[in-house]
């Protein structure tokens, strides 16, 4: 068995492409000549470069065209060197090697050094940028070093320092760099930002013309025209982002210009953050016509405008990509069951959007007759599950439909919508068996729970008795529906279940569970605090009335709240939602069980609009609590108000340590601080592999969980299709991968070979781009470098 263990960058080549401004450099050839400078060129070695596009690995592109430039900087009296980084070992931040001193000699025999680089390992372009910077005596000479890289920086620099650093120090210091097949934004403005810091230019390269057309730009015809544009007259430019009607406002995105007649892009920078994109950027720029683009966050949009002698705004318009989903799940449920499914975006979403999952009658015509709904958001991962409960609203058999939305209350406008059937039993959700079937197999039996104790909390013995014909080795598990672990305790013969002494509070499933895996739902209960079961108790022993818990008192604190509003919103997920109403600019984390009213611009008698929305927000349940957001009348008897960056934000007086809780969650995400959870995620399970093109299952992947720091895990690897890899081995095989790990330890790569009887394979998987450390998914792609067949993949 071989093994190779590759650089976490390597699966950039297969991310999402987010940023496609049009340009075309036709336009270069009409450069004038000039004097051309000598350079060092920093050579991208690292494992990644053996990602392919279209079938041919990167690394032989730039081979090519190495190749086909050598003579023309020979031609011109280029002196050229060249430095390569993790061609030689891997894992190794220190491999960066000197391979030539500018030339006019070396720029001759370029193709052949280039063809003896071999990738493999990381990527520390930052410190190879400050040796060839070094060797070229930058401190004393002027000095140009064209960077080429197809991933970002993965030894702890960060280029921009570095750039900062070479810019102060250099006597006349310039780093060009070329991103080769970089997709991510973020990747981009990396690299972008070390070019920025020193003058020089950024250039996308997707494939060998393009990658040609960026190192003839960045090595000679590019210079003469910045210069011109230098001596040409400029003028002020504030450049904002107009969101289209039905789009989020992007989290990310970059903007760039390019001029008409000389055809340079200059890449503006990247905007990052509400206050970032709101505010825009102001460039002097030279006069005359323009392209001015934005892309990213799953949009982009651009605009002609024609710089004059005066200041200008331009606001370039910003729509979404169509969004789309398809659903994947069995259709048919059982009434007293679970409706589980996937969603699967097809397209790259916005991480501001926020789309609506509605569970709707067959034929629904209006938002309104929405059963329920749930939310899904653009930072979700592409394939998200979701789950109704149909006996919490006492569904009957029959047809219904799930319907995906996004900023729209017109079902005309859904993003997918998909049957679903509900039938009365389990076994009516199974294939129906044949005319000549001889199965005696009895019915399920069927079960009810009847409550004895009032009210529930931890410890409760006794608090129910389940009806039906209890099993020895029967459990009852409480499933907590507002995000509480679940907990599971035996079911005796005679029926009566206790409450378990850990349980917290909230609503919980009761569901029985019996050893041979079978499962039947009992129904919902409420679990009160342990105190309140307490003050019942001292009110049964006669203790005045003003001190009791009484009945009426303990149903207002559960029961459903009375809302001084209209709901437009309600979280009725297990864990916080996080909510945006594109229409006002506004986005707030909403806490389990909260409601709030639509927002909106409160206009006075004579027309004046406020500067900044209003909205209500409420709890449902367990103890009513009110917070408002830029209220027109607010009592400060009610309680405080304090600043936000939307306004004004108050909310009703509260001791109780859930509701200031909720509050500051509300508070923190409406000033822009929203919660990213992170934990432990766990490897040692089988996962599907699914060909994310074709959306077909490829095979299994079973991992074991390996030792924290472990440098490889255990695998075993089954082929649905070997065929489809020019193999013919269905068999399971065991091997061994790679494991790469971040500095949370958590494991972010999986790569390495693996061995079947007629062949080979290569698996790099990772996780994908925009991962906030909580989903557990990976994309990757599996090749055959024999015969150059690849999947790219999904795990889940």
């Amino acid at each position: 068995m071989r093994f190779r263990a590759y650089s976490l960058r390597r699966y950039t080549y297969f991310m999402m492409a987010t940023l496609s401004v049009g340009l075309a450099y036709a336009n270069m050839a009409q450069a004038q000549p000039q004097q051309e400078r000598d350079f060092m060129v920093v050579f991208d070695g690292s494992g990644s470069m053996w990602g392919q596009i279209d079938g041919t690995a990167k690394v032989e592109i730039a081979r090519d065209v190495f190749a086909g430039l050598s003579e023309e900087w020979q031609a011109n009296g280029q002196a050229v060197g060249l430095i390569a980084y993790g061609h030689r070992r891997k894992g190794d931040c220190t491999d960066i090697e000197v391979l030539a001193l500018p030339s006019v000699e070396v720029s001759a025999s370029l193709a052949q050094i280039v063809g003896t680089i071999t990738p493999r390992g990381k990527t520390p372009l930052s410190q190879a940028v400050r040796i060839a910077a070094q060797e070229m005596g930058y401190t004393e000479n002027a000095a140009t070093v064209v960077l080429l890289s197809d991933g970002i920086e993965t030894c702890d620099l960060d280029p921009c320092a570095v750039g900062a650093e070479l810019d102060r120090l250099g006597l006349d210091f310039t780093a060009h760099v070329i991103g080769f097949d970089i997709r991510e934004e973020t990747d981009k403005a990396q690299l972008q930002c070390l070019a920025n810091t020193t003058g020089g230019t950024y250039v996308d390269a997707r494939d060998a013309a393009t990658l040609t057309s960026a190192l003839t730009e960045v090595t000679g015809g590019k210079e003469h025209a910045a210069s011109n544009d230098r001596d040409a007259a400029t003028t002020k430019a504030h450049i904002t982002i107009a969101v289209a009607e039905g789009t989020a406002r992007p989290a990310t995105v970059t903007v760039s210009a390019v001029n008409a007649a000389s055809g340079k892009t200059q890449d503006l920078g990247s905007l990052e953050g509400a206050d970032q994109v709101i505010a825009g950027l102001v460039f002097d720029l030279p006069q005359g016509d323009w392209i001015f683009a934005a892309a990213g966050d799953g949009g982009a949009g651009e605009i002609a405008i024609s710089l004059t002698d005066a200041e200008h705004e331009v606001s370039i318009p910003f729509a979404a990509s169509d969004a789309a989903f398809e659903l994947i799940g069995a259709g048919r449920f059982a009434v007293d069951g679970t409706i589980a499914f996937q969603l699967r975006s097809l397209e790259p979403l916005q991480q501001n959007a926020t789309y609506s999952v509605l569970l709707l009658p067959k034929g629904a015509t209006a938002f309104e007759e929405n059963i329920t709904f749930t939310y899904r958001f653009g930072t979700d991962p592409e394939t998200t599950e979701h789950a109704f409960y149909p006996w919490e609203f006492d569904l009957p058999a029959g047809d219904y439909e799930v319907a995906v939305m996004g900023d729209s209350y017109d079902l005309g406008d859904h993003l997918g919508r998909f049957p679903v059937q509900l039938a009365e039993t389990l076994e009516e959700t199974a294939p129906q068996a044949s005319a000549s079937s001889t199965d005696d197999t009895p019915p399920p039996p069927s079960f009810a729970f009847s409550q004895i104790a009032d009210p529930l909390s931890a410890g409760v013995p006794h608090a129910f008795v389940i009806e039906g014909p209890v099993q020895t080795g029967d459990q009852v598990m409480f499933i907590g529906l507002d995000g509480q672990d679940t907990q599971i305790t035996p079911v005796p013969d005679t029926g009566l279940v206790s409450v378990p002494p850990q349980i917290a509070e909230g609503t919980f499933r009761i569901q029985l569970v019996r050893e041979d895996g079978s499962e039947f739902h009992l129904g919902v209960i409420d679990i009160l605090p342990a105190q309140a079961q307490d003050m019942g108790d001292h009110a049964a022993g006669g203790e005045p009335a003003d001190t009791m818990f009484g009945t009426d008192d303990r149903a207002s604190e559960v029961a459903q709240q009375e809302l001084s509003f209209e709901p437009w919103k309600t979280c009725d997920a297990q864990t916080p939602c996080r909510v945006a109403d594109r229409r006002v600019g506004l986005e707030w984390m909403m806490p389990v069980g909260w409601t709030s009213d639509e927002p909106f611009y409160y206009t006075t008698a004579s027309g004046a609009q406020a500067d900044h929305p209003t909205m209500h927000l409420a709890r449902n349940t367990a103890g009513a609590f009110t917070v408002a957001l830029n209220p027109r009348q607010w009592d400060a008897q009610l309680g405080p108000c304090e600043e936000v960056a939307s306004g004004l934000l108050c909310r009703t007086t509260s001791d109780v340590l859930r509701d200031q809780t909720d509050y500051e969650m509300i508070r923190n995400s409406l000033n822009g601080d929203f919660p990213k959870p992170d934990g432990w995620l766990p490897i040692g399970r089988t996962w599907t592999i699914e060909d994310r093109t074709l959306g077909v299952r490829v095979g299994l992947l079973k991992l074991d969980e390996p030792q924290k720091r472990a440098e490889t895990v255990i695998a075993s690897v089954r082929l649905d299709n070997p065929d489809q890899f020019g193999l013919s081995d269905k068999g399971i095989v065991q091997t061994e991968l790679g494991l790469i790990w971040d500095k949370d330890l958590i494991v972010n790569a999986i790569d390495g070979e693996i061995r079947f009887e007629d062949g080979a394979l290569f698996v790099l998987l990772a996780r994908p781009g925009g991962w906030d450390g909580t989903q557990d998914v990976w994309v990757g792609q599996i090749v055959n470098q024999a015969n150059h067949r690849a999947v790219l993949v999904d795990l889940y």
